[in-house]
């Protein structure tokens, strides 16, 4: 009966090893994930509000004699495109970059 019961606690235990390993592998692999997602989440929050920032303050008021108006207005065409140039680069990677990452075991 001793016998017994080392055996399937070693089973057990091997069985648990396994199940945490497999664990640990599936939090690695959403942990990457949510690094990407993050990144790019931050991207297009953060990208326009600096690109428009620094092309009004930056270039537009010091290099150019522009109206208070068009400064604004060409500042938003700049944050309007850092905006499609970083959702464009998600959707380029959700669509491309995701393929080697999706085999499994």
């Amino acid at each position: 009966m001793a016998n017994k019961n080392k055996l399937n606690s070693s089973g057990e235990a091997a069985s648990n090893k396994q199940k945490l390993k497999k664990q640990r592998s599936d939090d690695a692999k959403d942990y990457s994930s949510f690094k990407i997602v993050f990144f790019y989440c931050s991207l297009i929050v953060f990208l326009p509000v600096v690109t428009f920032f620094c092309l009004k303050s930056v270039v537009l008021d010091r290099f150019f004699t522009l109206t208070d108006l068009n400064t604004n207005i060409y500042s938003a065409v700049g944050a309007v495109l850092a905006l499609h140039l970083a959702l464009g680069l998600y959707i380029y990677r959700a669509y491309f970059g995701g393929k080697d990452s999706t085999k499994t075991d």
